[in-house]
């Protein structure tokens, strides 16, 4: 990898031998993500309230969330990130200032991720634009998979965290 023409961004096409990361927060909240899609995300405080596990392993950058797609039709799985079901392909990934890209295409499919943050408001958000490049209509299914912390270290609160889903906001909420 390595900065962008004009300075901007880390653009990354292969794997580096450890984990690049880019921490893009507001004052409410944040996330950091790797250039795998490892990483995760907190509101207030990055140490003590964290959303979804950390794992801080280098070597095998795990991320506690993913998005899968799985083309219905051939039942083709493969994630929107180079893990966790990347099968060891590039991924171009881009990290920017408050920012960060994934583009990919994969099984007659074109998709590029982004993750940010609201300005001011304690929310992530995460843009897929998924481009049909078969000769033929798909149908894909997107899922997003998280591990749910709700505070320090995954391992003290799991037992602990319920969800559910409000139909009215349509919704799945987590709390502990």
């Amino acid at each position: 990898g390595g900065f962008s023409a004009d300075g901007r961004e880390y653009v990354i096409y292969r794997t580096p031998m450890a984990p690049w990361c880019n921490v893009i927060a507001n004052p409410q909240a944040g996330f950091l993500v790797s250039e795998g899609g490892g990483g995760y995300t907190w509101v207030g405080n990055s140490g003590e309230n964290r959303l979804t596990a950390w794992r801080n392993d280098p070597v095998s950058d795990q991320p506690a969330e993913a998005i899968y797609l799985r083309d219905e039709d051939t039942t083709a799985l493969w994630s929107a990130t180079p893990q966790p079901a990347g099968a060891g392909q590039s991924y171009l990934v881009r990290h920017g200032a408050g920012y960060t890209i994934f583009q990919h295409h994969r099984h007659h499919c074109r998709h590029e991720l982004r993750l940010f943050m609201v300005p001011d408001a304690p929310v992530k958000l995460l843009h897929l634009r998924l481009e049909n490049m078969a000769p033929r209509p798909r149908r894909v299914t997107v899922t997003f998979y998280v591990e749910w912390a709700l505070g320090v270290e995954r391992s003290a609160t799991q037992q602990y965290i319920v969800s559910a889903y409000d139909e009215e906001a349509h919704a799945l909420l987590a709390r502990n």
